[in-house]
């Protein structure tokens, strides 16, 4: 009896020895894992309200650019350039009292009546604002007409809502009094109507979510737990039936297991205590003369068992994490430990280096450079900066750290554009010398897409602000051919070259420059 009772109590003690501290692990997780993804969706909700907030100021500033209308044809010029400029407006119109009497597409037949109509929301400053409208002129689809005074402007809704996020995430923006603007996906109505009223976070049996208010606006975002669900029910349903025989084992073994499987994050500080990140260099032709006239650094992630891991899976968690300023200074020393040689014999030589809106915010790379052209004794005009139009969501930060850059002596260039939410009016306002097009709109070249349309407009833009032009992504004749005749004046890609570790660069320039001299000697000096 005895001996029954000394085992019963030493397995009631091995269980509870399990499972109090399996429950307070799950609990504190629990509680960390809401708490984070509730900042998570806030800082969503913040970004969808930023962008909201630049979209609408842009459409205001058209309308304050419009000026007092006459539908003359240099009125219905204006308001057709002022579309074309705005990178959130679709189409400016003109009213002739109640009625709308011409746009940017020219005057409204006398037996076509288009009146205001009634709004769905008033914003501040006397802007009316009406939603779920059909242009009856244009044929577009639904937009929101945004309208002051004898004017008003189409915006395609989705703009306000046009934020880069996880993929089961829904971003929507309301007016503060509940009036549902636009949205990203489906959710629960009343939920809906709720976080477009007031500024919350919160968790209910199938969503979590947060809400943000300023000004006329709500911007919200809302997730699926059930990811988080499902992933504390699978560790409960692992280690809950663990008998006590096998405890002391399985404890050992579980501290094994989370000692070889590091998290991600760690993962990507060992590698970068490791230096297993590589820079691969991709040629840039002058097109004029056909010379290699430098390199974009990227940089690559080859693990010790020869596996490389491609850069859309590890620079969105070094960004997310910090730790891409880390990588941006192992780039930053490795270019400089690859080519030093090379640039200080070929003085029209630059690599251009990307920069991320974290090393954008801090400003900390420019004294890691600085240093290390120094030591290398390079010409700071050898190294361009590269920036992305995402990048530029703060654009006052963003503009004292390039005018730091450019004072420093680096060109800067904005990367992949096209692709973010920069208008004219901001690209006008950043000290910049050259644009790349993005390779989307490259591979549009020569067939029946949209994008094609848009190629053009990007090459005018960038001879408009007076800067160097660079074609991302070529990969055909017909793509060089197009860019050529289009007077860009440089381009990089697969026809011409892959990116290429330092030395096979190096060989490759040497031989394709064999027998030609480049135009550009002047401009890298």
């Amino acid at each position: 009896m005895r001996r029954r009772i000394i085992i019963f109590l030493a397995l009631i003690l091995a269980i509870l020895a399990i499972v109090i501290p399996l429950a307070l692990t799950v609990h504190f997780s629990r509680e960390r894992a809401i708490a984070a993804e509730r900042a998570h969706m806030q800082e969503y909700a913040n970004w969808t309200l930023l962008r909201a907030e630049q979209v609408l100021t842009d459409a205001k500033d058209v309308l304050a650019q419009v000026g007092k209308g006459d539908c003359s044809v240099g009125h219905i010029e204006r308001m057709r350039q002022l579309a074309i400029d705005s990178g959130a407006v679709e189409e400016v119109g003109h009213y002739d009292g109640d009625r709308l009497a011409c746009t940017g597409w020219g005057k409204v037949p006398a037996d076509v009546v288009i009146g205001r109509g009634t709004p769905s929301a008033t914003l501040a400053g006397g802007y009316a604002l009406h939603l779920h409208v059909k242009p009856r002129i244009s044929h577009a689809r639904e937009v929101m007409v945004l309208g002051y005074r004898d004017h008003n402007v189409l915006i395609l809704p989705q703009r306000l809502v046009d934020v880069l996020s996880d993929s089961h995430m829904i971003l929507g923006i309301a007016t503060r009094q509940g009036t549902l603007i636009a949205i990203t996906g489906r959710a629960n109505d009343g939920l809906v109507g709720q976080l477009s009223r007031q500024a919350m976070t919160g968790m209910d049996e199938t969503d979590i979510y947060a809400s943000v208010q300023r000004g006329d606006l709500t911007a919200f975002a809302i997730a699926d737990r059930s990811a988080i669900d499902a992933k504390l029910g699978s560790e409960m349903r692992l280690l809950l039936p663990i008998g006590l025989v096998a405890s002391a084992i399985l404890m050992l073994l579980i501290l094994w297991v989370s000692r070889q499987r590091l998290s991600p994050e760690k993962e990507l500080k060992l590698a970068i205590r490791k230096r297993e990140f590589q820079v691969h260099y991709q040629p840039l032709i002058e097109l004029a003369t056909g010379y290699c006239v430098g390199a974009e650094a990227l940089v690559r992630w080859r693990r010790p068992d020869g596996r490389w891991i491609a850069p859309d899976l590890f620079i969105p968690l070094a960004e997310q994490s910090g730790l891409i300023l880390d990588i941006t200074d192992h780039v930053i020393e490795q270019v400089v430990a690859d080519l030093h040689a090379m640039l200080l014999a070929e003085q029209q030589v630059h690599v251009a280096i990307n920069i991320s809106a974290r090393d954008l915010e801090s400003g900390r790379f420019l004294d890691v450079l600085e240093r290390e052209i120094a030591k290398a004794g390079i010409a700071p005009g050898q190294i361009w900066l590269e920036v992305t139009e995402r990048s530029l969501i703060n654009p006052d930060t963003a503009r004292a750290t390039i005018a730091r850059a450019r004072d420093a002596g680096h060109l800067m260039a904005i990367d992949d554009f096209g692709t973010g939410y920069s208008s004219l009016s901001l690209l006008e306002t950043l000290p910049l010398d050259a644009l790349k097009i993005d390779k989307c709109f490259i591979d549009a070249i020569g067939r029946d897409a949209a994008a094609s349309v848009v190629t053009p407009h990007i090459i005018g833009m960038g001879r408009a602000l007076k800067l160097n032009l660079i074609a991302e992504g070529v990969e055909t004749r017909e793509q060089d051919a197009y860019v050529r005749k289009a007077g860009v004046q440089f381009a990089q890609g697969w026809y011409y070259a892959k990116a290429l570790p330092a030395d096979e660069f190096m060989a490759f320039y040497r031989d394709y420059n064999r027998g030609k001299r480049s135009r550009f000697l002047s401009v890298a000096a």
